[in-house]
């Protein structure tokens, strides 16, 4: 099995729940939405020049000269990745506690059911972090419902606010959330004022249990930096 990966590289996460931790990023290329506000575009839309063709095992060696034992794989868009399933089931069998940064709009039953197939329960050695796109994304059409409802309490669902249109229709999807994942906020970078997010966590019941997160790697380098 090969994959395009356009970078590997050491950082702490910058968000979700392992925000601050030291984590090593596999970024794939390819994604299969346009999200309006993409700080990712040079990973979506990599030609051959911007990846390299890597094996499953070329890539948990790099992993594990590294000795955090936890990954994010990123991109793009990972689960849009062929064959993603088998280096997911490779990495949580060594022992490496796997993120999968999602955009929401592909069937992460895939995942569960490859484990499955193996007689594997990984328990809490890999979790999501799940965008729901908002309308300021551009792509809230594609979400795919099943997926949220699949959430597990250790998996987060993560909500990037771009305007008072996009608060609103995150507390009326909120309310109606039968899954009970961890929930982070931030805002479009630039574009929202996070006060205004903190307010409302503080006013709106359903968000009682509701994590702020900012994007720290946007704040610690240049925000426009790669490989951090």
């Amino acid at each position: 099995m090969t994959y395009k990966v356009v970078e590997i590289f050491d950082s702490i996460e910058g968000e979700g729940k392992r925000a601050g931790q030291t984590a090593t990023f596999v970024r794939f290329a390819g994604c299969n939405l346009n999200c309006t506000y993409c700080d990712t575009s040079y990973a979506n839309n990599a030609n051959g020049d911007d990846y390299q063709i890597m094996s499953s095992e070329d890539i948990i060696q790099r992993i594990k000269t590294r000795n955090f034992f936890r990954v994010t794989l990123t991109g793009g868009e990972p689960l849009a990745v062929p064959e993603i399933e088998a280096l997911i089931y490779k990495l949580i069998s060594d022992e490496i506690e796997v993120n999968i940064e999602t955009n929401g709009s592909i069937d992460i039953s895939g995942v569960f059911d490859y484990l499955q197939k193996k007689a594997y329960d990984p328990v809490k050695r890999l979790f999501f972090t799940m965008d729901y796109k908002l309308p300021s994304s551009g792509v809230t059409d594609k979400m795919l419902p099943g997926n949220f409802t699949k959430l597990r309490p250790w998996d987060v669902l993560k909500f990037v606010v771009g305007s008072e249109g996009d608060m609103l229709h995150m507390i009326n999807y909120v309310r109606g959330l039968t899954s009970k994942p961890l929930i982070y906020i931030g805002a479009v970078y630039g574009m929202y004022d996070l006060q205004k997010i903190v307010t409302t966590m503080i006013d709106e019941p359903s968000l009682k249990n509701a994590n702020l997160q900012v994007q720290l790697h946007k704040i610690i380098w240049n925000p426009n930096e790669r490989g951090v």
